[in-house]
């Protein structure tokens, strides 16, 4: 009898270390995320990287599939929905066209979206505290922030007048920009000149009408398509000697005059933070639309030489970095 239950024990003692090594031979399944993207942006990667130092790996227990539009909006909507049919458990949309793609493919898989331009306004979320549904994201504070960056242009060019704007139509955040943009320049005589660029195509003849419609300096909206057109419309702009105002300081770096908003990393961290807290398990209606908290005034004194604009000593006082 002894012998018996001392069979029974080694037997049991056996297949509990079997059961052990193959569970540790067997990965969990790995998280399956879901990019979405008009044009490529340089913020996929670092993102890709936060996620990686929050645990979550490329390679390891994570699989991305990749869906770029190359500045085709029209494409989209089937890009959206095959990333349902591939079962992503989250689908990450950089920016407005993209997240309202995604959410008209599925009310069912959380989407994160990488600036929403106000989502409250557009119709993408019912509350920024309380998105509801299967939407969350990072706020942009762009809209909000051109009636100030009007008013540096003025500043910089007081015979400012006729005030070109770089935009993408496609982008539904677009018209909330051009209502605040002319909210702004309405009281101070300035006339806005839309200059549309919804697809790659469009930069050479949105070149064309900007150069016809001789604007007095060049206000430009953060946006897949005008982070693609921007290096030409920042040499048309020098070569009109245009003071040009925009959103991060990675535009300064590439010839923008000044630019006044939140910062990138800002962005991706909040970005990858709601990524990670979804993939953990918390849903996305519970998740409040994050909003950046840090604005920076960045000047590039290089192009001001160029283009003869001398920065105020209040402006430069108030400035977060001149680059030279």
């Amino acid at each position: 009898m002894r012998l018996g239950k001392v069979r029974v024990h080694v037997f049991a003692l056996l297949f509990g270390s079997l059961c052990t090594v193959a569970s540790a031979q067997v990965p969990a399944r790995p998280f399956r995320l879901g990019l979405l993207v008009l044009n490529t942006m340089p913020v996929e990667q670092p993102v890709i990287a936060l996620l990686a130092a929050r645990g979550f790996a490329e390679g390891k227990n994570l699989v991305i599939e990749r869906r770029r539009a190359e500045g085709h909006p029209e494409r989209l909507p089937a890009m959206a929905a095959d990333l349902v049919r591939e079962k992503v458990d989250v689908l990450v949309a950089f920016t407005d066209a993209p997240a309202f793609a995604a959410r008209n493919a599925t009310r069912d898989i959380p989407i994160v979206v990488w600036g929403a331009h106000d989502a409250v306004g557009t119709g993408l979320v019912a509350s920024l505290a309380r998105p509801g549904g299967n939407v969350t994201g990072v706020e942009s504070l762009a809209p909000v922030l051109e009636a100030k960056r009007v008013q540096f242009l003025r500043e910089l060019r007081p015979a400012l007048n006729r005030l070109a704007v770089l935009h993408n139509p496609a982008d539904q955040g677009s018209a909330v920009h051009l209502r605040v943009a002319r909210t702004a320049a309405d009281p101070l005589g300035i006339n806005v000149l839309p200059i549309a660029v919804a697809t790659r195509e469009d930069v050479e003849p949105a070149m064309t009408e900007m150069n016809r419609q001789r604007p007095d300096a060049m206000l430009v909206f953060t946006d897949p398509m005008t982070n693609f057109a921007f290096d030409r419309a920042a040499e048309v702009a020098r070569a009109r000697r245009l003071p040009t105002a925009c959103e991060f300081r990675e535009f300064v770096h590439r010839g923008c005059l000044f630019s006044y908003g939140g910062t990138l990393a800002e962005f991706n961290d909040r970005a990858a933070s709601l990524i990670v807290q979804i993939l953990q398990g918390a849903r996305p209606s519970d998740l409040p639309i994050q909003q950046v908290t840090r604005v920076e005034l960045v000047l590039n004194r290089g192009i001001a030489r160029q283009i003869g604009v001398t920065f105020s000593e209040t402006m430069l006082l108030r400035a977060d970095a001149v680059i030279e």
